[in-house]
């Protein structure tokens, strides 16, 4: 029987540690909250109730092809989760979720441009458009809740005149893809 060896612990050296810390789940960054996102701003308004915004932003965004976002969509959904928020001491925001499906009904990713269209007859401006770029990866990833597997979309509408309270909002999301295609969506929100 050979007499025992004291055991000899290397020094860690920082590779090691940050190779280890990796392994055990330290170098996740946490989610994304799209919730916490400045909220989007109009970028067009019409006053006219027979005169909308266009639907469409004018052209796809040009970018690299390694700094696209994938898209497979090809049906788009405003969430029943969509809601008015009304805080103290801040704007009342509007938040759309958008639910995105493949050509099966499964859940898809979604890039491209897209145009938001609120409407409301009660209102001054009557049409307020906000435009959200959601072409490239870092675009799409802000704006993704990974808990719902919905996109979020934060707006700030600002009226002279907002709608009456209880009223309906018209909604209606435009997303012009990279290809040139285009899935729209429409709902309702109580404001």
């Amino acid at each position: 029987m050979q007499p025992s060896r004291p055991l000899r612990l290397r020094a860690w050296r920082p590779a090691t540690a940050a190779v280890l810390a990796c392994a055990l789940g330290a170098c996740l960054s946490p989610p994304i909250d799209p919730t916490e996102n400045v909220p989007v701003r109009a970028c067009e308004e019409r006053r006219v109730i027979d005169s909308p915004p266009a639907a469409l932003v004018e052209k796809p965004s040009e970018l690299p092809i390694d700094e696209r976002a994938p898209h497979a969509a090809t049906r788009l959904v405003i969430s029943q989760l969509s809601r008015v928020e009304r805080l103290a001491n801040a704007p009342v925001l509007i938040d759309v979720r958008l639910d995105a499906f493949d050509a099966t009904g499964a859940p898809a990713p979604l890039a491209g441009d897209l145009r938001i269209v609120v409407k409301s007859a009660a209102a001054d401006p009557c049409y307020l458009a906000f435009d959200v770029p959601m072409a490239s990866k870092r675009q799409v990833a802000r704006r993704f809740d990974q808990t719902l597997r919905q996109y979020v979309i934060r707006l700030e509408p600002a009226w002279e005149r907002e709608p009456v309270r209880g009223s309906d909002l018209e909604l209606k999301a435009t997303l012009l893809v990279q290809d040139g295609s285009v899935i729209e969506a429409e709902a309702r929100l109580l404001w």
